[in-house]
């Protein structure tokens, strides 16, 4: 493959948010496979383009840069072409390959559907997290720029459509805090099968439950719907749109981490509600 092509390819798949990795080989010495500059892409669950030269080195540079897909973060890893060292891939070419692994991944997006006081105070905090914010709402009044100077893009469409106005990716973060409880339904059932990082929804115990029976009784899947936040954030005892937003972000960021778990289990042995409400 040319390099135009390959770097076409890149191009393509940045713009429609798909994370890669470029491996690129900057340094060899020996008995290597590729000579510097070699590049190959790597995308999710091993995929590739192109070739750094196969075998053992390619196998392990890939199960690398799926490593760096799941951090975010670029390295530079050396591999020794022999059967023993601290860099050994078990081979006996006896040379050494260094490759950079550089990770392409799409800027953390937030998603919020509702453009209420919430949602004002929630684009407020996500912007000081270095989140990219999108705002959806059906009002024309209520996404504008002087309500929402933060955003970073503002969409007036229906919540139902929500997936078909925004491509949501795996770095989207998606958080419902309509005004309605059919419109936090419809774009609960708009995104529910994207591959959305985090989907939340915000309301009493007592409406979660009333709109997720209603998606099992349409026929979502349970396994989609147990991925859910509902009621959405920690319980800080939040009450003031800006607590709720802090609470809401404060789970998303702890999910991000691995560490919402964690966080749950220290909740229910205290005996403190999980979520904040409307």
């Amino acid at each position: 493959m040319r390099r135009q092509e390959l770097y076409a390819q890149m191009a393509d798949l940045t713009g429609r948010g798909v994370p890669f990795v470029l491996a690129t080989i900057i340094g060899t010495s020996g008995s290597s496979p590729r000579g510097v500059g070699t590049k190959m892409l790597v995308m999710g669950e091993g995929k590739t383009v192109e070739t750094i030269g196969g075998g053992a080195l390619e196998k392990q540079v890939i199960a690398d840069a799926l490593t760096c897909l799941v951090s975010g973060a670029s390295r530079i890893e050396r591999y020794e072409l022999r059967a023993q060292g601290d860099h050994a891939l078990g081979t006996l070419c006896g040379g050494e390959a260094t490759v950079f692994l550089e990770a392409h991944v799409p800027d953390r997006a937030l998603l919020i559907v509702g453009a209420g006081h919430v949602g004002r105070s929630l684009c407020r905090c996500a912007k000081l997290l270095d989140y990219q914010v999108v705002v959806l709402d059906p009002r024309e009044d209520m996404v504008t720029s002087e309500r929402y100077p933060e955003a970073d893009r503002l969409i007036c469409g229906d919540p139902a459509q929500t997936a078909d106005l925004f491509p949501i990716s795996s770095t989207t973060h998606v958080v419902i805090v309509t005004h309605g409880h059919q419109l936090d339904k419809d774009a609960l059932l708009s995104v529910i099968g994207s591959p959305a990082a985090y989907i939340g929804m915000m309301g009493s115990a007592t409406k979660v439950r009333a709109v997720l029976a209603q998606l099992r009784e349409a026929g979502v899947d349970p396994g989609l719907l147990d991925r859910v936040h509902a009621p959405v954030g920690l319980d800080i005892g939040a009450e003031t749109p800006a607590e709720l937003a802090l609470c809401i972000m404060a789970e998303i960021v702890a999910d991000g981490y691995g560490r919402l778990s964690g966080l749950r289990n220290v909740a229910a042995e205290s005996g403190v509600r999980e979520g904040c409400g409307e």
